[in-house]
């Protein structure tokens, strides 16, 4: 994924103080401002398209009561983000908009959004994007959900995944046995000297999540990752109109 020296800053979710997170204005902020790869939720909603959302339920950004994957894309489109006021606004998008958007410019993290063991649609719903777009070398999709990160492989070798876990840290890393994963996404509080010697063992890639502290950030860069995902470097500086 990456070969650099220096962490990539990968911005979370894109700039989320002045743009909603998960807009094409938000990540276009989150580069002005001087990300160097991109971090999104995927979700498919209702008619089984791919689109940027974090959260499974409606009510936190457009006070719905009503589930992403129940929501046409239609639909989804003509809800305004009503959690708080933007400098900038902007509506839902598609992976399939945002990648088109970014093809070939930075890295980009995918962080697929489902809990259910049943992901062979979802799983093949994103293989097909990326195969589209043939960005294999700039995407990698990661996921708390092993069974997603398994299909995801089975499927199509040459996308590269990563496996986001938390406590207890033994546990989550004998399931990755099961999955060949390309790279590790602990907590920042899982991240020491002997968990990065152990990843590199195993050939993994370590980024980091979420790191919101300059103390923490210090602490996470001296272990040499690969990528840290964080929102607290952005300066907030406007879109150039």
């Amino acid at each position: 994924m990456s070969d650099r020296k220096k962490p990539l800053l990968i911005a979370h979710r894109g700039e989320r103080i002045l743009a909603p997170e998960n807009t094409l204005k938000a990540l276009h902020l989150a580069l002005a401002q001087g990300a160097d790869a991109l971090e999104v939720d995927v979700r498919l909603c209702r008619d089984r398209k791919l689109v940027l959302l974090h959260d499974a339920f409606l009510w936190r950004r457009f006070r719905q009561r009503r589930f992403t994957a129940q929501t046409a894309l239609s639909e989804l489109r003509n809800m305004p983000f009503i959690d708080r006021e933007y400098v900038y606004p902007d509506r839902v998008c598609t992976l399939d908009e945002m990648l088109e958007e970014f093809r070939g410019r930075v890295p980009i993290n995918l962080d697929a959004k489902s809990m259910v063991p049943a992901t062979r649609q979802y799983a093949h719903s994103l293989v097909r994007l990326i195969r589209r777009h043939n960005i294999f070398d700039q995407v990698w999709i990661s996921s708390f959900n092993p069974f997603l990160v398994r299909q995801l492989k089975a499927a199509e070798p040459r996308i590269r995944t990563g496996f986001l876990f938390q406590d207890p840290l033994r546990f989550y890393q004998f399931i990755d046995v099961f999955l060949s994963s390309d790279a590790w996404h602990p907590h920042h509080k899982n991240v020491s000297r002997w968990f990065v010697r152990r990843a590199r063992r195993m050939n993994k890639e370590v980024y980091v999540w979420t790191v919101n502290r300059p103390d923490v950030l210090a602490r996470v860069q001296a272990h040499e990752v690969d990528g840290i995902i964080t929102d607290a470097f952005f300066r907030q500086k406007p879109l150039d109109e």
